[in-house]
């Protein structure tokens, strides 16, 4: 029997309950958990996750694991007190869901007598190696489902102007499937420089033919280039210049927090069980330094340094649909 650790790091996902749902259709193996992320580890109590457990929370956004963001893994003392922990409760391995900066940390732990996993969990769906990041499916419904909103009120009231601002960091990723989803009529990502003149006549169009303008912008794209993680209101310096031009005023909604939970829709349930069969094969097999990804839908195995090292680009399907529904040049 493998005596598993498993902890969630850096911002919450809905759909990782799915996750555990999956490693545990594995009999050889008995999984754990720590609230807290890695800091968790050293502070709390682990907790034993069970299949009764799991299958009465695998669709809802309240995570069985609260998670955390932490430094700990940055310094030989933090990792030594980590896996320290890890050893005295007996455990084999520890999985972790998270992003680049906990797949990093993941990293460092092997190095130091601890085999790690990285289970891809982030709605902004930019790790490289994978197509899928636990949490991306649900956080892009959302997104949509307030861009269909919108557009009903720009039917109800016609003549008007929408930027919604989503999360994605660096990362354009989830603002383009969040407008894909949502049938906005432009999108702004990082990725590509912002051209007034484009997004000006684009609007102009829009407005002509349909009576409303709905656009996102990732919350990281802005003017100068110039932003802080975890500053939102980006979209104001964009939509001020709009309003110069157009000499209509622009309507903001900033979604915030609204993106990150919520209970999870099938297609993040159905992938992050995907995830968690694999990760179980990968266990009990002893593979270590890696992260379970999908691709094309099929599991792979991905070097721990290639996910922190690499950038991943936009996804070419994506950015083929988007460039048809015009809503990227």
């Amino acid at each position: 029997m493998k005596k598993v650790a498993v902890i969630t790091s850096g911002g919450d996902s809905s759909g990782i309950n799915a996750v555990f749902e999956g490693i545990l259709t594995c009999e050889e193996i008995e999984l754990w958990g720590f609230h807290g992320g890695y800091d968790g580890i050293c502070e709390n109590e682990p907790f034993r996750l069970t299949e009764k457990i799991v299958k009465e929370h695998i669709h809802t956004g309240n995570a069985l694991i609260r998670t955390a963001r932490s430094q700990r893994t940055f310094s030989k003392e933090g990792r030594e007190e980590i896996v320290s922990k890890l050893k005295e409760y007996e455990f084999d391995r520890l999985v972790v869901c998270g992003g680049e900066g906990s797949g990093k940390g993941a990293s460092l732990l092997s190095k130091e007598d601890m085999s790690t996993l990285l289970i891809p969990m982030t709605i902004d769906n930019n790790i490289y190696g994978t197509d899928y990041t636990v949490g991306y499916h649900t956080a892009c419904h959302y997104i949509a489902d307030a861009v269909r909103r919108l557009r009903q009120t720009g039917m109800n009231l016609p003549d008007r102007i929408f930027m919604v601002e989503t999360f994605g960091g660096h990362s354009g990723q989830l603002a383009l499937g969040g407008a894909i989803a949502g049938g906005a009529d432009y999108v702004l990502l990082p990725e590509l420089p912002i051209d007034m003149e484009k997004l000006l006549q684009r609007a102009k169009e829009c407005l002509e033919k349909q009576g409303q303008f709905i656009v996102l912008n990732c919350e990281s794209n802005t003017l100068n280039g110039d932003w802080i993680r975890g500053k939102q209101g980006a979209s104001f310096e964009i939509g001020t210049e709009m309003e110069k031009v157009l000499n209509k005023r622009v309507r903001y909604s900033i979604l915030g927090y609204t993106q990150r939970a919520g209970d999870a829709i099938g297609a993040d349930i159905v992938d992050a069980i995907k995830l968690g069969l694999a990760a179980a094969e990968e266990i009990v097999k002893g593979t270590t330094d890696r992260m379970v990804g999908l691709v094309d839908g099929k599991a792979v195995l991905v070097p721990l340094e290639d996910v922190f090292s690499k950038t991943k680009d936009l996804i070419a399907t994506n950015k083929y649909i988007a460039q048809k529904m015009k809503i990227i040049d």
